[in-house]
């Protein structure tokens, strides 16, 4: 199953639309990016993304990343990394993604604090942080059916202890397929039946909705 790719953002303490100026201006003095300006994008009022495409040599195809401001969120710039061919894997891992921000961005990051005499740093979410997690009163249910189950081919026991999960559990918002897959994975089940049984347990929780 997939990696979970991190939201990289940079908090900024000066308009959104200035740092951007400045980090593309950067680039391009590097002479190492190909640097796209797009401000008002979309037709949106202060949606602005500064496009960085890499010219050096990397392991990866047209690797590049995007400084994106949303004026939602005024004090932060995410950071996307794009690739047209990623070395090791496709979609890539966290490693990989991590890993090419912090190649690409960081070191334009750290030439725009030595000239604005700034701290602006980027944070990449932890892997374990992006893993789906279930509340404590959910957690105890779910371990009961986990722990017991037939991996391999649930047992009707197995399965009332999946339903009573699933009709107890109260989580304000639903988990989706591909984290109930990922959960049952980390215990033991394999892909193809963690797919399966998070099938099941979506078709359940739409039924409870309408109980």
């Amino acid at each position: 199953m997939d990696d979970y790719l991190p939201p990289i953002h940079i908090k900024i303490n000066v308009p959104p639309r200035r740092f951007l100026n400045r980090m593309a201006k950067i680039a391009k003095t590097s002479g190492t990016f190909r640097v796209e300006k797009r401000y008002d994008a979309l037709g949106q009022k202060s949606f602005d993304v500064v496009n960085l495409r890499y010219a050096g040599k990397s392991p990866h195809r047209n690797v590049g990343g995007q400084l994106i401001a949303d004026s939602e969120d005024e004090g932060s710039i995410a950071v996307e990394m794009r690739a047209q061919r990623w070395s090791q894997a496709d979609p890539p891992t966290y490693d990989t993604y991590s890993a090419a921000a912090r190649d690409l961005i960081t070191p334009l990051l750290h030439t725009y604090n030595s000239q604005s005499r700034t701290r602006h740093r980027m944070h990449i979410p932890a892997k374990e942080k992006l893993e789906p997690k279930l509340p404590s009163q959910c957690t105890k249910l779910f371990q009961q059916f986990t722990v017991l189950a037939n991996k391999s081919a649930l047992h009707p026991l197995d399965w009332t202890r999946f339903y009573k999960f699933v009709r107890n559990c109260r989580i304000r918002t639903r988990l989706s397929e591909d984290e109930m897959a990922r959960l049952l994975m980390k215990e033991g089940f394999s892909e193809e039946y963690a797919q399966r049984i998070s099938g099941i347990y979506a078709h359940l929780c739409n039924f409870k909705r309408l109980m």
